[in-house]
C-alpha cells in the first residue's frame, strides 16, 4: 500500500465508525506504522476510573503487513491482537502500575518528544524499554482531546511525525469519544447495581419491619395481661421491704419491656406516609408543646413563627409524634434545673424550616453521627428508637432532618416540602 492511499478522510471514516475501544486500537493505530515507517508501536490509554494509564496494545509493522495487508477494516483483528509482540508488551502490565506512573510523571506534558534510554532514571524503566525492543530511544506521541492527554504511543525508531499530526488529533478525538461512552456505560452499571441493592435492601427492611410488627403485637398483648395480673398480685404480697423492692424492680422492667415493644411497633409502621391531609405546622407544634408541658413542669418554651400560613400536606399524627419525641428528648437529656426549648418556624421557597434548640449540653460528635440509628441511646433508660422513628417519619414526608451541637445544647433542623399533594408524594 502506498502512503498516498492513506488519506485523512479515509482515516476519519474508519476511526469514527468504531464502536469499541479495542476495535479503534486495531483499526486506527496500524495507520501510523504505515504512514511513518515505524517498526514498533506501544499504545497507552488513560483510565478515568483509575486515574492513570494502562498499556493496551503493542504492534509491529511486519505483523500488521501480514494480517492487515492494506485492508484496515476487514481483517482478522484477533490475529493481530494475539501476536507474540503484543503478548510481550501486555505481560509487562496491562493495568496501572508504579513504573508506568513514574514514566508518565517524568515525560507526559502534552508534547511530542524523544525519550532516550539513557535519560531513564530507574532500572525498571530501562527494563521496560528493553522488553519493548526500543534500543536507544523512542518517540513519545500524545493523543489529546480538549487539551487533555487521553492516551499516548511510544514508537520506534524515532521518526518525523509532523506530517501526520492531523491523524494523531483525529485519533485522539475518536479515543476520547469512546472513553466517555465506556465511562458512561460503567457509571450506568454502577448506578443500576446500587439501585438493585437499594431495592433489595428496602425489601429486606420492609420484611423485617413486618416481622417485627407481628412479634411486637403479640408481645404487647402478652405484656398487657402480665402487667395487669402483676398489679393484682401486688395486693397479696407481704408488706415487707424486700418484697416491695422486688415488686418495684420487676414492674419497672416489665414497663421498660412494654415501652420497647411499643416503640418497635411504631418504628415498623413508619415505612410510608399513610394519611396525607392539609395540616398547619404551627397548630401541631402548639399541641405538642401543651402535651409535653403537662408532664414536664420544669420546661420553658420560646416559640418564634414568621408571619404567614404554614399549611402543608402531611400525616398529622406522625408529625405530632416527631415533635413530641424531640421535645421529650430535650427534657430527658437536660441535667440542669430548668429545660429551655426554643422553636422557630419559617418558609424557604417551597419548604417549611423548623429549628428546635435546647440547653441539654449537646452530645459528643462521634455519638452525634449515630443519634438516629435504631437502638442507639445515650441515656440509661429508653429504647433508642425515638429519634429513629422521627427520622423515618421525616424521610417518609420527603424531608430532611439534621442535628448539630450549639453552645450549651443541641439544635435540630427539620426541612419539610410544601408541595406534597393529598394522597401521594409528588
Amino acid at each position: 500500500m502506498k502512503k498516498s492511499d492513506l488519506s485523512l478522510d479515509r482515516f476519519l471514516g474508519i476511526v469514527n465508525r468504531q464502536d469499541s475501544l479495542l476495535s479503534l486500537y486495531l483499526r486506527g493505530l496500524p495507520f501510523f506504522l504505515y504512514k511513518c515507517d515505524i517498526e514498533k508501536l506501544v499504545f497507552f490509554k488513560y483510565s478515568r476510573r483509575k486515574k492513570c494509564y494502562d498499556i493496551k496494545i503493542g504492534l509491529r509493522k511486519e505483523d500488521v503487513e501480514i494480517f492487515v495487508n492494506g485492508d484496515f477494516e476487514f481483517y482478522n483483528a484477533d490475529l493481530l491482537f494475539s501476536t507474540e509482540f503484543n503478548k510481550t508488551v501486555r505481560s509487562f502490565g496491562s493495568s496501572c502500575n508504579d513504573i508506568i506512573r513514574s514514566f508518565v510523571r517524568l515525560f507526559i506534558d502534552g508534547s511530542v518528544k524523544e525519550v532516550k534510554r539513557e535519560d531513564l532514571p530507574f532500572y525498571k524503566l530501562k527494563a521496560m524499554f528493553d522488553s519493548f525492543g526500543f534500543k536507544q530511544s523512542a518517540l513519545l506521541v500524545p493523543f489529546k482531546s480538549r487539551n487533555e492527554v487521553v492516551g499516548f504511543m511510544l514508537v520506534y525508531p524515532v521518526c518525523e511525525i509532523s506530517d501526520v499530526m492531523p491523524f494523531v488529533d483525529a485519533f485522539g478525538c475518536a479515543l476520547d469519544k469512546l472513553l466517555y461512552k465506556k465511562y458512561s456505560e460503567n457509571l450506568e452499571q454502577v448506578l443500576n447495581s446500587h439501585e438493585d441493592r437499594r431495592v433489595e435492601k428496602e425489601d429486606r427492611v420492609y420484611n423485617l419491619g413486618k416481622t417485627a410488627m407481628v412479634i411486637a403485637h403479640e408481645m404487647k398483648n402478652a405484656l398487657v395481661g402480665i402487667l395487669g395480673l402483676f398489679d393484682k398480685l401486688g395486693r397479696y404480697l407481704e408488706s415487707d421491704e424486700k418484697s416491695e423492692r422486688y415488686y418495684r424492680l420487676i414492674k419497672s422492667q416489665l414497663e421498660r419491656l412494654y415501652n420497647l415493644v411499643m416503640d418497635i411497633n411504631k418504628y415498623s409502621k413508619f415505612r410510608d406516609v399513610v394519611n396525607l391531609t392539609r395540616v398547619d405546622i404551627s397548630d401541631i407544634i402548639d399541641d405538642s408543646i401543651e402535651m409535653v408541658s403537662a408532664f414536664a413542669k420544669n420546661v420553658k418554651f420560646s416559640v418564634s413563627i414568621d408571619k404567614g400560613e404554614y399549611v402543608l400536606f402531611a400525616d398529622k399524627e406522625q408529625l405530632q409524634q416527631v415533635f413530641l419525641n424531640l421535645f421529650k428528648n430535650s427534657v430527658e437529656a437536660n441535667t440542669g434545673s430548668e429545660v429551655k426549648i426554643d422553636v422557630s418556624v419559617k418558609k424557604d421557597d417551597n419548604f417549611v424550616i423548623v429549628r428546635i434548640r435546647d440547653n441539654s449540653g449537646g452530645i459528643d460528635d462521634d455519638k452525634l453521627k449515630k443519634i438516629t440509628e435504631p437502638f442507639f441511646t445515650t441515656k440509661s433508660f429508653g429504647t433508642g428508637l425515638g429519634l429513629s422513628i422521627v427520622k423515618s417519619i421525616i424521610d417518609n414526608h420527603k424531608g430532611q432532618i439534621v442535628f448539630k451541637n450549639i453552645p450549651g445544647g443541641l439544635e435540630c433542623i427539620i426541612k419539610l416540602p410544601i408541595n406534597l399533594v393529598e394522597g401521594k408524594n409528588e
